[in-house]
């Protein structure tokens, strides 16, 4: 795979990427909308919420009791 010149890396907790898709789910429920904001910022929203909430059911998937 090729690695993306772009791309930054952190590294996060779980309460961090919870934290992050709030504020995500958040901004796009307030989004104001076009032209206050570019059309294209809310579809890049949509994208991102997607992908944070992968992380997150990936996390619950991981980690969860499988005992209860």
């Amino acid at each position: 795979m090729e690695k993306d010149e772009g791309a930054i890396g952190y590294e996060w907790t779980i309460e961090d990427i919870y934290l992050l898709y709030h504020c995500v789910c958040e901004t796009i429920r307030l989004w104001p909308g076009a032209p206050a904001r570019p059309y294209e910022e809310q579809e890049h929203l949509r994208l991102l919420r997607d992908e944070i909430y992968k992380t997150v059911l990936d996390y619950k998937f991981r980690y969860m009791d499988v005992d209860e």
